[in-house]
């Protein structure tokens, strides 16, 4: 394992030529994938070609709201905005970063006879390939399909090396061939006892099979499997130090609360700031609001004095996005948290809410509750009180971990555009408009003829 965390520490960014170039050599000539070494090697590019930057999927949530500095940087503006072009623009680069990512997973996987021993390391190799493509398929599901209905349009999947021209699978089709990613990556990784965070580690996997059942709505099963991650890992940061440190973790900690993290060339928030000394362009939404005595407001906001518009000139303190920050000038390099066990529990009282065992989702709404220093909610909640008090408290505790976006989507709500420097409404996004779905890239839909836009979006060039 210390071969792959030598290389995910020294390796650079891949320009497409290169990606084009290197994957030729994955599967022939002296470059073949018949080593342990080298399968490492591509499992960790395919890695590295993740999209998981805050910026493709927390700007469009609800999680922020725009300083007057948005105006600086009219990219970031159209998005915030919900611009159908800026939305266009920024599916096609999450799209390509995918599939370069399904790319070296397809090489690893179509390279396996070449394989001199296969070990029970190579099967936690071939396991993880196979739980990471099924991380990118619901992923692109999740972005390009619609809210859950197993008729609709959902992915096009990809698994040769050749040029596909493969139509769009059914939602349920996707479904399945991701439970079958899972369940087949999953059994070969549960053989390798020592599991690094680096990579999506058993328990990460668990949980994006809890993830994939709560989307499809199986809530029996989404409460099964996040209760045996919960009752695995059972400990919840309970002090401000043992919260903040969960932005602060390396390769060398692996901490039982944190599933996955993703190495970073700079840091996470690095996207928000303007400069050295003016803020950031967008700062926490003013509708969450921490406690006094939460061990999170130290941690996940910071204040920082800033200009803003109609205040005659006066400084005002915004409260930025913090977690891998905790001053303005704190620009040094952070890893990623991109699975850990706190979504387990909001995934067990999500889908105990659904079912009508209100008693119990609020036994555990408790429990995380108690852990951040909350004030507690009385038993005999209605379904719908609950289960707003479970979506306000799900925002606060992953407040630009990405996961808002996709939330929002899955419950069905709108989502707010503010004014720069201001409470007031500058428009909604309705439940049901189609840009909740993302569009099918150009350059998809140029070379594959059997590719089918999604709705509204044939029109908007």
């Amino acid at each position: 394992m210390k071969r792959l965390f030598v290389f995910i520490l020294s390796i650079t960014a891949f320009t497409a030529c290169s990606l084009e170039e290197k994957n030729q050599e994955e599967i022939s000539g002296d470059g073949v994938i018949n080593s342990i070494s080298k399968a490492y090697n591509v499992l960790s590019q395919a890695y590295l070609s993740l999209p998981v930057s805050g910026e493709e999927f927390t700007i469009l949530s609800n999680d922020l709201q725009p300083s007057y500095l948005i105006n600086m940087k009219p990219d970031t503006k159209l998005l915030y905005s919900w611009q159908a072009q800026e939305i266009r623009n920024n599916s096609g680069h999450v799209w390509t970063s995918y599939y370069k990512a399904l790319v070296h997973i397809n090489a690893l996987l179509a390279t396996e006879q070449y394989i001199a021993n296969k070990t029970e390391e190579w099967d936690y190799i071939k396991g993880n390939a196979m739980v990471l493509k099924a991380y990118i398929y619901f992923d692109l599901l999740q972005l390009y399909s619609k809210r859950y209905d197993p008729s609709a349009l959902g992915i096009i999947a990809k698994d040769n090396l050749v040029v596909e021209n493969n139509k769009r699978l059914t939602q349920q089709e996707s479904i399945t061939v991701i439970k079958s990613l899972l369940d087949q990556g999953i059994d070969l990784m549960k053989k390798h006892t020592q599991q690094y965070n680096y990579l999506m580690t058993n328990a990460a996997a668990k949980n994006l099979e809890a993830q994939v059942f709560l989307f499809t709505k199986e809530f029996e099963l989404a409460e099964k499997t996040a209760r045996a991650l919960t009752e695995e890992f059972p400990e919840l940061p309970n002090t401000e130090t043992s919260y903040g440190s969960m932005w602060n973790t390396d390769f060398s900690q692996n901490k039982t609360n944190v599933f996955w993290i993703r190495t970073n060339q700079k840091n996470p928030n690095n996207y928000l700031s303007y400069d050295f000394t003016k803020g950031d362009y967008l700062y926490i939404n003013h509708l969450v609001a921490f406690t006094k005595g939460d061990i999170r407001a130290n941690k996940s906001q910071y204040a920082y004095e800033m200009l803003a518009l109609n205040n005659e000139g006066k400084m005002e303190n915004r409260s930025l996005l913090g977690k891998y920050k905790t001053e303005y000038k704190d620009f040094s390099q952070r890893n990623i948290v991109l699975s850990r066990n706190t979504e387990s529990y909001f995934i067990l009282i999500e889908s105990l809410i659904e079912q009508g065992k209100l008693s119990e989702a609020t036994q555990y709404l408790n429990t995380f509750l108690t852990a951040v220093n909350c004030p507690l909610i009385e038993q005999g909640q209605s379904r719908s009180s609950l289960y707003l008090i479970m979506q306000s408290e799900k925002q606060k505790e992953f407040i630009g971990e990405k996961i808002n976006l996709f939330d929002l989507k899955r419950w069905n709500v709108e989502s707010i555009r503010y004014l720069p420097d201001s409470n007031n409404r500058l428009s909604t996004v309705a439940n049901t408009d189609y840009r909740w779905t993302w569009p099918i890239p150009d350059s998809e839909l140029r070379y594959n003829p059997n590719a089918v836009q999604n709705e509204r979006w044939e029109t908007i060039k």
